[in-house]
């Protein structure tokens, strides 16, 4: 097997675990009296900031080795695939957002990650394709283990209809960034491609939620920073630069599917930032989610070790 076999799903699957932390940093930032919107706006804003340090970085690195090539011209349907994804994210963190306002946190997740079963959907229908039965088989496994690990109840609730589409709706919006991601250029840098999707989000945010954020001085009078350097960094320009640089590499179906490791890893950081409750249940939920995960490729490695034995 190549190298880039592993690494490449490797990387989507630490760009998944590096959105963990920010539901647990977002609801600190409640208690500090911080609203949704100001902590979505502090995500993206320092998220950008965060992106040109790093791109001026590589920049400045290559120019000293010598290695400064002039940046190759992306096409207009790369431009239009790099809006299409800072438009789609930044409606990903608008909706799910507007979901917590009105239904409780565990099921907007569960709406949330419903992008599994969608992306490979998607991938299926524009590729037209069908998914492998590994595929389908780990699908299955994420959307069992994934009700487990967020904690449903046996009994039913009264869910506000709204709330509802709104997580929908941003299960739908994440299924197709993920996708898009995938469909872009891998020749345009993976910093240039992150610095471009990030800097999109925030002016999709801002045209959202209107761009009060910049002229109240809550950046100067308050610890917002602080936020929004965390997640900034951790939770928007890290996880954007694993992707842009992995997602192109592997089939769509297969990064939607390592992507929901998001959902462990926040489980986990919930329990080790703000002392989270999670029941055996629970934590049985998680180990079938990393076990879903992982099992495409268990199971195309059986499927090649079955092949060698028969060919021997």
């Amino acid at each position: 097997m190549k190298a880039g076999y592993f690494l490449f799903p490797i990387l989507v699957f630490l760009g998944g675990c590096a959105f963990g932390p920010s539901s647990s940093l977002t609801k600190l930032g409640y208690l500090d009296g911080f609203s949704s919107s100001e902590m979505v706006m502090s995500q993206y804003f320092f998220g950008v900031l965060f992106m040109m340090l790093l791109t001026g970085g590589f920049f400045f690195i290559q120019h000293i080795r010598g290695n400064l090539h002039r940046p190759k011209r992306p096409s207009l349907k790369t431009v239009i695939l790099l809006i299409l994804a800072g438009i789609s994210i930044a409606l990903v963190s608008a909706t799910f957002m507007l979901s917590l306002q009105t239904v409780p946190a565990h099921i907007s997740v569960i709406l949330l990650f419903q992008y599994t079963w969608m992306g490979v959907i998607l991938d299926a229908v524009i590729s037209r394709k069908l998914p492998s039965k590994g595929t389908v088989i780990s699908v299955i496994i994420l959307i069992l283990s994934t009700l487990l690990a967020a904690g449903v109840g046996m009994g039913a609730e009264n869910l506000n209809p709204v709330g509802v589409l709104f997580g929908i709706l941003s299960a739908v919006f994440y299924a197709v960034y993920i996708f898009v991601l995938g469909k872009i250029d891998p020749s345009i840098s993976s910093t240039s491609r992150s610095l471009l999707v990030l800097s999109v989000a925030l002016l999709t945010l801002i045209v959202v939620f209107s761009p009060s954020y910049f002229t109240s001085g809550i950046l100067v009078e308050s610890n917002i920073w602080f936020y929004g350097l965390l997640l900034g960094s951790i939770g928007c320009a890290l996880p954007s630069f694993l992707f842009s640089i992995a997602t192109p590499k592997i089939p769509a179906g297969a990064s939607v599917i390592l992507s929901s490791s998001e959902l462990p890893a926040s489980i986990i950081c919930s329990v080790i930032i703000i002392s989270d409750h999670v029941t055996w249940l629970q934590w049985i939920g998680i180990v079938l989610l990393f076990f879903g995960i992982a099992f495409p490729y268990l199971w195309d490695w059986v499927a090649e070790k079955r092949k060698k034995t028969v060919s021997t």
